[in-house]
């Protein structure tokens, strides 16, 4: 048996996008408590080659020498993994789910039966979502089978902890909320907004709401595009900029968004990159704009909005957020779900005073940092991972 001190975790995990980012903020601070280790999947480099290797320039940075055994199409992985595990005297697994494991719950449901039937393995499932968006019921009903399997479990808040018990009867005593952290290690203070904007070719003068993120159904996007409608009918001193990737975006959702801005003659109002984003190049789309708009019709926690706080900026986000309480006219504005009126009377509440937005977003940055920061999410991750230390080996 080891030192306790030299106790170590495996983290399971997408080390892409948004699981990417949050394991690349987390590893270092939870590398001070313990050795730890990262299983994921093979990649897609930009030619299109599955390499084992990361991809991502920010996310290599931070996390150092990853596994890429996981293979849903190969049900022999899963021993090699449990293996691997093993003979490195593993003490625990911590599984992060969002919707990738969700899409391959086959294969890790089979992971962690066989890791427990044959090594005892102690199993953190870390939920980034309880539920499935689309609320599928037959997912659900894996997810039951999938979540009984779970020793300790850890989500993003009271909200989330609320769905875990009632919809899968997991008791309160096995669920921590450690909220999600902000965003900070993207700003390198290397764009001034006017140097920002020169890069991306975007005006200096108007108004620049950033919409970021793959589009999916519950980003609410069509009501960002009907309030940007509402508002061209008063003004025309704003653009919206949407960054996001079409990956995961299915094509009648594409050709509907872009039916929805043609129909409303809002070709000059939105532009488009919906071209694969260098992490590099976060900075200058945050640096460049004046707003971050979030519609989302159901939220949980959001990378999106922590980064916006890391980059200083304001939001405007729906009341299908958690953290619309301390958000309200303190970090920015909460509009109604689903209602473009009133997302579009908050846009046009920044665009009317410049500097009480900036204050918003300072405030969203000063609030983060002071409860939302990493150092302490990887306390209570530890504290987590202790529990389950105690009953292994």
């Amino acid at each position: 048996m080891k030192n306790f001190n030299t106790k170590t975790a495996a983290i399971i995990s997408s080390l892409t996008g948004g699981l990417g980012h949050y394991c690349a903020h987390l590893a270092g601070p939870l590398s001070d408590h313990c050795n730890l280790k990262f299983i994921t999947y093979p990649q897609v480099d930009l030619s299109g080659f599955v390499v084992k290797q990361i991809t991502d320039s920010f996310i290599r940075k931070y996390i150092k020498w990853p596994r890429f055994d996981i293979d849903e199409n190969n049900p022999q992985t899963i021993p090699s993994i449990h293996e691997y595990l093993n003979t490195k005297e593993i003490d625990l697994v911590n599984i992060h789910i969002a919707t990738t494991v969700k899409r391959k719950i086959t294969y890790f449901t089979s992971f962690v039966l066989y890791g427990k039937k044959f090594f005892n393995t102690q199993c953190v499932f870390t939920l980034h979502d309880v539920l499935p968006f689309d609320d599928h019921i037959k997912m659900n009903k894996m997810l039951k089978l999938f979540y009984s399997l779970g020793d300790h479990f850890t989500v993003g808040n009271e909200s989330e902890k609320e769905k875990l018990i009632k919809h899968f009867s997991v008791s309160s005593s096995k669920i921590t909320v450690i909220p999600h952290g902000i965003y900070n290690l993207f700003n390198r203070n290397l764009y001034t907004q006017t140097m920002a904007r020169s890069y991306l070719g975007l005006p200096s003068k108007k108004q620049i709401v950033l919409f970021f993120g793959f589009l999916r159904e519950y980003k609410g996007f069509e009501y960002l595009i009907e309030a940007a409608r509402l508002l061209k009918k008063k003004r025309n001193d704003f653009l919206i900029y949407v960054a996001s990737g079409l990956k995961y975006t299915p094509k009648p959702l594409i050709e509907k968004y872009l039916g929805l801005i043609q129909k409303g003659d809002l070709h000059d109002t939105f532009v488009l990159n919906l071209n694969y984003l260098d992490t590099l190049d976060l900075e200058a789309v945050f640096q460049a704009s004046d707003v971050v708009a979030l519609p989302y019709t159901h939220a949980s926690q959001s990378g999106v909005m922590m980064m916006s706080f890391g980059f200083k900026k304001p939001v405007v986000i729906t009341e299908s957020f958690h953290d619309k309480e301390w958000v309200s006219r303190k970090a920015g504005l909460v509009a109604k779900t689903k209602d473009a009126k009133s997302i579009a009377t908050h846009l046009e509440t920044m665009f009317a005073d410049p500097e009480k937005a900036k204050q918003w977003g300072k405030y969203g940055y000063t609030y983060s940092m002071k409860h939302f920061s990493w150092k302490e999410i990887g306390d209570k991750y530890y504290d987590v991972y202790q529990k389950m230390f105690k009953t292994t080996r």
